[in-house]
């Protein structure tokens, strides 16, 4: 048993750096993080966009609710490739959304 350890250790150590390596990559993200400061008036909202998973994109909009102090009267969403205007009064266009 001891003689496969190298072996074993090796495999072990190869698989990590395997998953580990896409997330260093300089690429932008495809997420954006849409913030609603009012749950109700879907007009008013930040964006955010370049993360590079919807669980980054999601984090951080809760983290940034918690900053605002909005977490029970905001709102918030994650958009997968979204088309940005760059207008902040037109809404966006993704094309998937996930809270």
């Amino acid at each position: 048993m001891l003689r496969y350890l190298p072996e074993i250790l090796g495999l072990v150590l190869l698989t990590l750096v395997f998953l580990l390596l896409p997330g260093c990559d300089d690429r932008p993200g495809e997420w954006s993080m849409i913030i609603y400061p009012d749950r109700t008036d879907r007009t008013r909202f930040v964006v955010t966009p370049r993360f590079k998973t919807f669980s980054y994109c999601r984090e951080s909009a809760l983290e940034r609710m918690k900053e605002l102090q909005i977490e029970k009267t905001g709102d918030y969403e994650c958009g997968f490739r979204c088309e940005l205007s760059g207008d902040p009064h037109r809404m966006n266009v993704c094309q998937e959304i996930h809270r």
